[in-house]
């Protein structure tokens, strides 16, 4: 019982280490374009590397002192705890009526253009865009 409660814990805390790893990718892939780009500087890079190679470095020494990877049916219901448990916050209700999750993504999505240097509508001036009158 108690090698399935750890091993349970150890799959959370690898499901938990393999989803910061998974966006840390995400925000590396996203400097990496603002980077080519011009658009923003090396810090959003090495940030992103940071937040990839952490957990995994973590990651890699919770197996190594565990002695291997633990298989079997409690480590693989362990790692989906993590991300169940974010899932369950997005769904969550903010004060102004809309999910947790549908302003996350706003925020990830006004970075993202913030990052790759998205040219936003400048006031009112849209329809100059098209003959060249905005700078």
């Amino acid at each position: 019982m108690q090698n399935g409660l750890l091993d349970f814990g150890i799959g959370a805390v690898l499901g938990g280490l393999t989803l910061s790893a998974c966006w840390g990718l995400f925000w590396l892939a996203i400097g990496t374009v603002g980077l080519i780009r011009h658009t923003c500087s090396w810090r959003v890079v090495l940030n992103g590397l940071t937040v990839l190679l952490i957990p995994l470095l973590l990651a890699g020494i919770l197996i190594w002192a565990r002695g291997g990877f633990p298989y079997g049916p409690a480590s693989g219901a362990g790692l989906f705890v993590v991300p169940l448990v974010l899932m369950g916050f997005a769904w969550r209700q903010a004060p102004d009526g809309q999910r947790v999750g549908a302003h996350m993504l706003g925020g990830v999505r006004q970075l993202i253009d913030e990052l790759l240097g998205k040219q936003h509508t400048c006031g009112g001036c849209s329809h100059e865009h098209e003959h060249g009158g905005c700078p």
